[in-house]
């Protein structure tokens, strides 16, 4: 797979798992990607349109002629197939607060990625960390994955801010530790879920569904 299809702070060869610190916050980055785009003109890409036709306009047409969900449209079903879980993480341990100046600070100094230096990366800051660029960012990752602090202990993973919403934190829990080899709890365990109710009986998913301008259908 290659990294710019890998999630934000992916180490190779380790298995991450990522979390938000309110419903809101998962709901919010779960569909993200389902949001209205800004308006394209479809002359741009095709030469069989007039000039004020919009892409998307298009695009909802269609699908909705051949019996398809149009864009903004979220599949009920699908979605609370889904389950909510709760992550408890091991005793000891901590997560680097990534986007913090002094983390940003300690990467440019002591943990620099070579390739940041080879693809011409002269500043780092959260702009760059918010981006899209995951070769970046996994690269990142990969360089501060085995920092220990004076007692040994080893971060659990990255705090990092949402792409979508400044007021939403998020995790990247780097699943470190397995049962074979450590007793209970000090490995990172999840509870059982919880269903995930439709949006009249779930606020915080009926919330981001208004804020993305998103319609549940079933």
């Amino acid at each position: 797979m290659e990294r710019e299809e890998w999630n934000r702070y992916d180490v190779e060869g380790q298995q991450t798992v990522y979390a938000a610190g309110t419903m809101e916050g998962a709901y919010g980055e779960l569909l993200a990607p389902l949001r209205p785009k800004l308006p394209r003109r479809a002359i741009a890409y095709f030469d069989d349109v007039s000039e004020d036709d919009e892409l998307e306009s298009l695009i909802r047409e269609e699908w909705r002629s051949s019996g398809y969900r149009a864009p903004g449209e979220v599949d009920l079903m699908w979605l609370t197939a889904l389950r909510l879980y709760r992550i408890t993480l091991p005793a000891r341990g901590w997560f680097i607060d990534i986007e913090a100046a002094a983390s940003l600070s300690a990467i440019s100094t002591t943990y620099t990625p070579r390739v940041l230096i080879e693809r011409g990366v002269t500043d780092l800051t959260v702009a760059e960390l918010r981006g899209p660029a995951r070769w970046l960012t996994t690269a990142i990752a990969t360089a501060i994955w085995p920092v220990t602090l004076y007692d040994g202990t080893l971060a659990h993973g990255v705090m990092f801010g949402s792409r979508y919403g400044s007021e939403w934190t998020c995790w990247a829990v780097w699943l470190r530790r397995s049962w074979r080899s450590h007793p209970k709890g000090l490995v990172t365990t999840a509870d059982d879920g919880t269903e995930v109710l439709q949006p009249a009986l779930n606020p915080p998913l009926e919330a981001i569904l208004s804020t993305y301008g998103l319609t549940g259908t079933w």
